[in-house]
Parts: C-alpha cells; structure tokens; sequence
C-alpha cells in the first residue's frame, strides 16, 4: 500500500492525530451546569449556548406547532403501514386509535387511469385529479381506499398476494383552527405471481391536531390530489442482481474492507485521516491490461487502499492493487482512465485532497508517477477533454473547499444558501510531460470560488466548441460558454444557474430536437418543504433561494437560443431526494433518454430515514 508521497506515513500520522486528539479533548471541555461523560474522564458540564441549541431540536420548546404535528401524523402514518401489513385486526386497531367516525376519502388508485406508456415490458397510468370523498366513512372508508390500491393487483387471471409496502413523505403542513393539514407524497407496492406494481399518489390530508386532551391526531380525510403507478411483469429473475460476492470471491469468512462499508469506517478512522466519509468516493472503469475487458478502480476514504479490480475470464474480479502501483492511501474523490500520452492504454488521474496525481501506464496495468499537480483547491471531481484541439486530453478538476477548511471540511459555506467562499476550480492542458494550470487565461476564473461537486462539457449552442456547465454546492451553478477559445459565464442570462445543492450534472438531447438539454442533481427534502413555505421561518429576499434549495433535481429545455426553459416540475423530475448523480441513459433502448439517480446519505445503523 503506497502514499502518494506528501503526508506523513500513515502509521505514524494515525499516532501523532492521537495524541494531539487527545489533548485537544482535554482542552477544550465546555463549561456549565450540567454534566455528561466524556471518554471515561471526570463528567463535564454542557455549555449553555450548546444546550440552546439541544433544546432547538425539539420543536415543541422551539415554537414550531407545524413541526409538532409533522412528528404525531408520521407517527400515524407508520402504525397504518404496520396495520396493513399486520391484517384486518390490525387495521381495525388503527382505526380507533386515529380515525374519526366521520372519516372519509377518496380511492387512494383511480378507476380512470390513463395509460402514458407502455413498451409491453413497463406500463404507466396515471390520474392527474383531485379525485371526489367517497360517501362511506370511518373503517368502511379506510379499507375501501386500501382496497382500491390493490385493485392494481387483482384480475380474473391473478390475485394479489403480498401485503403492500408503505413509505410516506410529509411535504408540507398548514394549521387552519381547529384543523391542521398535510400534503403526503405516498409510495406503495406490491406484487403478486404474474406482475410487480410501484404506485405514487400525492395526499392532502385534514386532521384533528394533536391537543392536551388527546395526544394523537385525528384523521378526517384523505383527498387524492394525483396518482401514478408503473406495471412490470414479474420474472423469474429481477432485471438487476447483486453478484458482488461471488465476482469478488467473498464468502462467510472474508474480511475484505469493502463488505464493511462506509457506516463501519466512518466510526474506525479519525476524521483527520479520512477527510469525508460522506460518500463522495469514485469509480473508474476502463480496460487497463489491454485483454479486451473492462476493469475496476475504486476510490477510498483516507485509510484504506484505493482498489485496482482486474476483470478475468470467467468474470470474476482479481486484486492487482499492490501489483499495480496505484493503491494509495490518501482519501480519494475522483479518477479517470484516460489516454494521456497517445500511446493506446488508459492512465490514471487521480484526485486526491488538494492533489491531482497522473499515473502513466506501460500498457500491462503497472504504474509510474507522471506528476503531482498541488493546489489550495480540495478536489471533488475531475473531467477530461481536448480543450485547446492539439491532440492531447486535458483537465478540469472541481475544487469544493479550500485547503485549510474546518474541521468538517465544508470551510463554512457563507451564505449558506449563494455560498461564494469555495475553492478555485482548475483547467490544466496537458503538455505532454505534465499538466499546466491555465484557468485564468481560458477565461475559468469567472465567477470561479464556489463549492464545486462536478462539471460536465457539451456543445450546448451547436457552434462546434465544447462549452462547460458546472454544478455547484450551496448557491448558483456555472455555464461557461466557449467562445474560440475563451470562455465566458453566461449561466444567468442562460436561465440556469439554479441555485440550490448541486450534486451532479449529465447532458442529452431528451426531446430528438437536436439540441443537447441539461439535467442537474440537487437535494430534495420533505423537511425543507415543510419548513421554508411556513411564516415564522425567516423574511427577506433570500427566502424563495431558501425554498429552491429544498425542491430537488432540475431538468432545463434547451430552446436553441442560447437560454433554457425550467420545466422540472411539468417533466415530474425532481423527487430525487438526497441526490449525487443523476445520468441520462437509455434504460430500454427504445431511443429516448430516460434519467437515472443515484441517492442517500450517511444514516446510523437504526435510522435509515432520508432527511
């Protein structure tokens, strides 16, 4: 296992962050009244501006009643998923508890669907409502909404077989006394012997809000305000298994650290070694020996060794991490296999913390260094194209916090919501024996000191130069349009500088009408919908920045005229919650651009709820 060569060795870096951890511990022990247990040592007090901000967590002492009623109709909601799963007694049982005798719906799945698509191996319906109370009420009204939903699921040929699976998001809360109400976004699904069914509605729901009399909300009603759900036949074999174990060799004896995963090393290594465990870890894959297959290189958290996977015969994976030279233990955000010299076989650049390492290989998977490019930037991702055409790949790395960041390594995003205190985003060309910074004079200083996460080229304008759009954390994004050469920022005039949590961005022409459109992956979050829309939560002309941040991915029609349109909303794209990358491809190759989203976030073991 190698270091790249500008830390300490790793043993004796974990020893000195140790000791200088320990005494920092010591040092730095809060003052008040109250005391906790730190590490087996004397109990120490809280300070109280810490407890202030305990006490915050609890919406009850924070004043926030819509948050309060957030928390009991959850609470609701997941004893109806458990009574649906449990049986009719069950649900009878759930009724008492939260339903008023007068309760009423509509059907949960609409008779009048309208199919939107169909390709005989995935079928999408859909009723764009609101869809009219039903006249039963109480449990009758209950089961008759539950039952709807499993109608999916029945026909002459086929009865439902699997109770439905539940999962609800609370996006937004209104208190109108006496009644509260809440709009649901609601997944269910399920699947019986001939086909599997996913279905979304969207809720509006009237309460009876929790009181000192009753703790419990009372439902009134439940109004379908849109459905859609998608049909599959079921097969014998899922589209998609994990064969992870079995191409890697892994049985119940092994103890390769990548089965422990990110939750285990995030506890095990000090955040000092690691620098971010909270996934931002890359692949590359490319044929790295020439044998005509495709193999793996993974990035890893400070720590461990980064893994060179080299795909045999049959399939499986061998480790020739060691053999190859490449496995480093610094904390790795991003690498590439491409072609640096011209001499047909795919090299290595990585992105390590503030370093850009280039590795040339001798065409057999073996490694030499071919420079270690420093900057003041922590890179995040790395992009490669010919940018000045001399036949040689460059570079563009994203740098998301400056060198000398906090200790979390966000270096404090200021403000939170149009942050313009990042790090500095580089364009290197590469010369042939190295690469050379050339940001300023590409024009890529503009506008060029934001939290970056990851950049993508395309001839947006058709005017065959490749152009540059950048995704960006905490505020506005970048769309660097090349203009012979140099380029300029035009993301605002543009239309799509999108301010919110930028993750990831992909390019393709979704629509066929030959110009390349953009699709951008940000955060969706039911909290942030719930709380930025409420009066109390803050004034100003940041406010509508602050409600963007929680409406998600962003899909932008090109209009070939050089501006955008934003019609994310109307396409039904943004729900791609905790987002990180969010490609165009063709799922089924029938010639149209589908989008698929990767997400999650770092949870504790007993909590796997998406903020």
């Amino acid at each position: 296992m190698r270091s790249i060569g500008y830390r300490v060795p790793p043993l004796r870096w974990v020893l000195l962050v140790c000791s200088w951890g320990c005494f920092s511990i010591l040092g730095q022990l809060p003052q008040s009244n109250q005391a906790v247990p730190i590490l087996g040592l004397t109990p120490t007090p809280i300070a109280s501006s810490v407890r202030q901000e305990i006490d915050r967590l609890d919406p009850s002492v924070d004043g926030w009643t819509t948050e309060v009623i957030h928390e009991k109709t959850q609470e609701c909601f997941k004893a109806l998923a458990a009574a649906v799963q449990d049986g009719p007694e069950a649900l009878e049982a759930f009724a008492q508890q939260y339903l008023d005798p007068s309760f009423r719906t509509s059907l949960w799945r609409p008779s009048d669907l309208t199919t939107v698509y169909d390709d005989r191996t995935l079928q999408v319906r859909e009723n764009t409502g609101p869809a009219s109370l039903l006249s039963p009420r109480g449990l009758t009204a209950l089961r008759q909404g539950l039952q709807s939903l499993q109608q999916a699921f029945s026909t002459s040929s086929s009865t439902f077989s699997t109770p439905l699976g539940f999962h609800f998001k609370t996006v937004g809360v209104d208190v109108q006394s006496p009644y509260a109400f809440t709009e649901v976004w609601v997944e269910s699904h399920g699947h019986n012997h001939r086909m599997r069914c996913e279905q979304h509605g969207f809720w509006r729901c009237k309460w009876s809000p929790p009181s000192a009399e009753n703790p419990k909300p009372v439902l009134l009603s439940i109004e379908l305000i849109r459905y859609q759900e998608s049909q599959a036949p079921q097969q014998e074999q899922t589209w998609f298994v994990d064969q992870t174990s079995s191409l890697m060799g892994w049985d119940a004896h092994s103890q390769d650290p990548l089965l422990k995963g990110i939750d285990h090393w995030r506890q095990s290594l000090d955040w000092r070694f690691t620098l971010d465990v909270t996934g931002p870890h890359g692949l590359a894959i490319g044929d790295v020996n020439g044998d005509g297959r495709e193999d793996l290189y993974v990035c890893e958290p400070g720590g461990l060794p980064n893994r060179l996977l080299i795909q045999q015969a049959d399939g499986s994976l061998r480790d020739e991490s060691a053999l190859s030279g490449i496995d480093y233990l610094e904390a790795s955000a991003s690498a590439l296999w491409i072609d640096l010299d011209n001499d047909r076989d795919l090299d290595l650049v990585l992105a390590s913390g503030r370093y850009i390492l280039s590795a040339i290989n001798d065409g057999q998977a073996h490694f030499k260094t071919l420079q270690i490019h420093e900057s003041q930037s922590m890179f995040r991702s790395l992009s490669a194209i010919d940018v000045d055409q001399d036949g040689l790949l460059d570079l563009f790395a994203c740098g998301y916090y400056a060198r000398f960041g906090d200790r979390l390594g966000l270096g404090r995003p200021m403000p939170y919501h149009d942050a313009n205190n990042g790090a500095r985003n580089v364009l290197l060309r590469n010369t042939g024996s190295g690469f050379k910074d050339i940001t300023e004079e590409a024009g890529l200083n503009q506008n060029n000191q934001r939290f970056s996460y990851a950049a993508a080229w395309e001839d947006f304008d058709n005017d065959g130069d490749m152009d540059l759009y950048v995704a960006n954390d905490f505020g506005r994004n970048n769309l660097y349009r090349n203009d012979g050469g140099r380029f300029v920022d035009i993301a605002a005039s543009a239309g799509v500088e999108d301010i919110s949590a930028g993750m990831s961005v992909s390019w393709a022409d979704y629509n066929g009408d030959g110009w390349m459109d953009l699709y951008v992956g940000n955060m969706f979050s039911s909290a942030g919908n719930r709380i930025a829309f409420q009066r109390q939560y803050r004034d100003g002309d940041a406010l509508g920045s602050f409600q963007r941040h929680a409406r998600g991915n962003s899909l932008f029609l090109n209009q070939g005229d050089g501006t955008f349109l934003d019609i994310s909303l109307e396409a039904g794209v943004t729900r791609g919650r905790w987002s990180w990358s969010s490609p165009f491809v063709d799922w089924n190759n029938d010639g149209w651009e589908d989008i698929l989203v990767a997400n999650g976030m770092v949870t504790g073991t007993e909590d796997t709820g998406d903020l």
